[in-house]
C-alpha cells in the first residue's frame, strides 16, 4: 500500500511539473509583456525566448520525470537520479523565489519534496524486490 501512494504521488507531482510549463508561458502574455511597456524590441524577443525556455524546461522535467517513473516501477534504480536532481533544482529554486518574490515559490519546495520522499519509497521497494526489470503490481 506504501508503494501504492508513493507512486501516486510521485506520478502526480511529475505530472503537475509538466502541466506548469503551460501556466508560465501563459503569465508572459498576460502580465510580464504588459508590465515592460515601451522596452526595446530587441530586448521583448530575447527575454520572451528565455521565458518560452523555461516553459520548456519545465515540460521537459515533466516528461523525464514520467518516464523515469515508469522505470523506476520497472526495477530501474539508476533512474532514482532523475527525480533527485529535479528534485533538487526546484528546491534551490523554490527557497530563493520564495525568499525573494513570495510564498507562491513555496510550491517548488513542495514538489521538490514530495518527488524525494516518493522516489526514496520506490527506490527501496525495488531494492527489496531485488531491483528486478520486470513491471511491479504498483499503480
Amino acid at each position: 500500500m506504501k508503494n501504492k501512494v508513493a507512486s501516486v504521488i510521485f506520478i502526480i507531482t511529475a505530472i503537475s511539473i509538466g502541466l506548469g510549463a503551460f501556466g508560465h508561458g501563459h503569465q508572459w502574455a498576460k502580465h510580464a509583456l504588459p508590465a515592460l511597456g515601451n522596452t526595446d524590441p530587441g530586448l521583448l524577443r530575447l527575454l520572451a525566448l528565455v521565458w518560452y525556455w523555461v516553459s520548456g524546461a519545465m515540460f521537459v522535467f515533466g516528461c523525464l520525470l514520467v518516464w523515469s517513473w515508469w522505470r523506476i516501477r520497472q526495477g530501474e534504480r539508476a533512474l532514482l537520479v532523475v527525480p533527485l536532481i529535479v528534485g533538487a533544482f526546484y528546491f534551490v529554486e523554490g527557497i530563493y523565489g520564495a525568499l525573494e518574490l513570495g510564498n507562491f515559490f513555496l510550491l517548488f519546495v513542495l514538489q521538490a519534496v514530495l518527488l524525494w520522499v516518493s522516489a526514496w519509497v520506490l527506490g527501496r521497494s525495488t531494492a527489496a524486490a531485488g531491483g528486478t526489470t520486470r513491471p511491479s503490481p504498483v499503480l
